[in-house]
């Protein structure tokens, strides 16, 4: 199972006064001056992070962080509490309406896309004739406990679909065909930001995305 990429996100119940901050975090994410800021000083920030393939997205109403194709899990929990740590220091993240992350897995497999659809299909769908007659699927879940809600979309995939649908960087290395899962796990219980309260969210979120994959591998038949 690999993590190809990661998603975090604190959406804001009230806007923030950024523009004071924005040349700022440039500076603490990428230790250099922003180029041209009048391109991207309105209305949010958007920082593109070419070698540690990140990109960090700031604007009046929330705050988020891309990791794609991570070394290890490790980096994409420091990446998240940099930027966040970043982003509070200089505007005071104000009232969360939202805690949110999503991970994104893949399980290669050892057969073709076809052979990969046809097993997801009988173990997924069951005899239903009109999922039979399809090319190409996914299957959307959604779990909700308290104030907490997850959201799993799995399917069968090509590295070409992945690469031109959900990353944005070049990918370095991919297997041809896969299982791809993506978990979006958003928490709401919680209005005050807090650094610690973020960390432990980003490892529930991070462990339920990887749990949730293997058992669907393991319910399907992939081998691993």
């Amino acid at each position: 199972m690999n993590l190809i990429k990661v998603t975090c996100e604190v959406r804001y119940l009230e806007g923030t006064k950024l523009l004071a901050a924005y040349e700022a975090v440039y500076r603490d994410m990428l230790n250099k001056e922003p180029q041209e800021a009048k391109s991207w000083i309105v209305p949010g920030l958007r920082i593109e992070d070419k070698d540690k393939k990140r990109i960090m997205i700031m604007d009046p109403i929330r705050s988020a962080i891309d990791v794609e194709q991570p070394p290890n899990i490790g980096f994409c929990k420091d990446s998240i509490l940099q930027f966040f740590k970043s982003v509070h220091k200089r505007v005071e993240i104000p009232q969360v309406g939202r805690y949110g992350l999503r991970s994104h897995w893949i399980q290669d497999y050892n057969g073709t896309f076809e052979q990969l659809l046809a097993q997801f299909k009988k173990c997924i769908f069951a005899n239903s004739s009109l999922v039979e007659k399809a090319n190409d699927l996914c299957s959307i879940l959604d779990y909700v406990t308290g104030s907490q809600k997850l959201t799993l979309t799995m399917g069968p995939m090509n590295n070409e679909q992945l690469r031109t649908q959900f990353l944005s960087f070049e990918a370095t290395s991919l297997p041809p065909v896969f299982m791809y899962f993506d978990v979006d796990m958003g928490d709401t219980a919680t209005k005050e930001f807090s650094v610690q309260y973020l960390a432990n969210f980003i490892n529930k979120a991070i462990e339920e995305g990887e749990r949730l994959s293997n058992e669907v591998i393991e319910q399907i038949g992939v081998q691993q």
